[in-house]
């Protein structure tokens, strides 16, 4: 996987899964979020870094979904979901996304492995804790 930058956007995975995302039908966008972030909590520890990354994606469009403002500046990030009323969304989507950061997040895991001992591991690490942080403090209507 490419990584340009550290955002949930920033790498070939992300995109592509924003591409799919695009693509799919206005009615199951939502859908598509759902099962992003159940492939991740049902994977474990098996998750493989890919899987990880789109998850990563999945959780800040989840984020984006349910405050209705824009996670990111990447120029990658879903923006084609604001304005048009977005997709409706289940609030326990978040606590989904939350369970799918937890398992990004831990020890041994193929996302961490892919970041050890790199120069920005602890930025990269900040970027997802405060994701996740983001989706916890949420208010819900």
């Amino acid at each position: 996987m490419a990584t340009w930058q550290l955002g949930p956007f920033d790498n070939d995975d992300a995109v592509e899964w924003c591409a799919a995302l695009e693509a799919a039908p206005h009615g199951q966008r939502a859908e598509l979020v759902r099962r992003t972030l159940d492939t991740a909590v049902l994977a474990g520890r098996a998750l493989t870094a890919g899987e990880a990354a789109r998850a990563v994606a999945a959780a800040a469009t989840a984020l984006q979904l349910l405050t209705g403002t824009p996670v990111s500046e990447s120029a990658y990030a879903p923006r084609f979901l604001l304005g048009r009323g977005g997709s409706r969304v289940n609030p326990s989507l978040r606590g989904l996304a939350i369970q799918a950061l937890n398992v990004i997040l831990a020890d041994e895991s193929a996302w961490r492995l892919q970041w050890a001992n790199h120069v920005e591991e602890e930025e990269a690490l900040a970027v997802i804790e405060e994701l996740r942080l983001n989706l916890a403090s949420t208010a819900m209507p």
